[in-house]
């Protein structure tokens, strides 16, 4: 737990070494649970608030049905609300197809998701995909991750998001993991390489498994 604490004054230094882009920076914490309902089949809930210390403040739940191919290639579908101050009210319904392999000491890891937005408040929607792979390494720290997470919009194939992931993951208990993060994203206009937004957060990442019933 040490090292948690000592990684998250470390990850708050950095967040507010960027001062200058002032609203930009925010603190996230993230709730996700697990709950087992057989060797196949798990609802994946999380709940998650973000803050940047002056007017944007964000709310969002989420919840699905995963179902595990294998161990390593399992396939979710759920939905997602979004609300909050500065925040556009959002159902959010989404599709994932989650992969993991190890190569030596290295977890390899993919997320591919379908998202379909619908903006309530301003009756329009949107349809995106995000991609998210991750490696993953254990350490006397923790398990140390990096990873990147592109949002391609669909309707013109461009890159509107890409998120830079940098962490640390430790056991508090036997079914319980925290994980400190420094996300770095940025928001495009147009492409790539014409950037209007560049944020700064750090998460708080609680992993929560609950198996309800002994597993046969």
């Amino acid at each position: 737990m040490k090292h948690i604490l000592y990684s998250l004054i470390f990850l708050i230094k950095i967040l507010f070494s960027f001062s200058s882009y002032g609203q930009d920076n925010m603190m996230w914490i993230h709730y996700f649970n697990k709950f087992n309902l057989s060797y196949k089949y798990s609802i994946d809930s999380d709940i998650g608030y973000r803050n940047n210390f002056d007017d944007i403040k964000r709310w969002q739940f989420r919840s699905g049905l995963k179902y595990d191919i294998k161990e390593s290639l399992n396939i979710r579908v759920g939905v997602m609300y979004v609300d909050g101050h500065r925040s556009n009210q959002e159902l959010r319904f989404y599709q994932d197809i989650l992969q993991k392999t190890k190569i030596g000491e290295v977890i390899l890891s993919g997320r591919l998701r379908f998202e379909e937005q619908l903006f309530l408040q301003k009756n329009l929607n949107n349809n995106r995909v995000r991609f998210n792979p991750m490696a993953k390494l254990s350490t006397g720290l923790g398990l140390l991750s990096f990873g990147i997470e592109p949002f391609i919009q669909l309707s013109n194939f461009s890159i509107s998001n890409n998120r830079w992931y940098l962490g640390i993951t430790r056991y508090t208990k036997k079914n319980t993991l925290i994980t400190i993060q420094y996300i770095r994203e940025r928001n495009y206009s147009n492409s790539e390489l014409n950037f209007v937004q560049s944020n700064h957060m750090i998460r708080i990442k609680i992993d929560h498994v609950i198996n309800p019933l002994r597993l046969h």
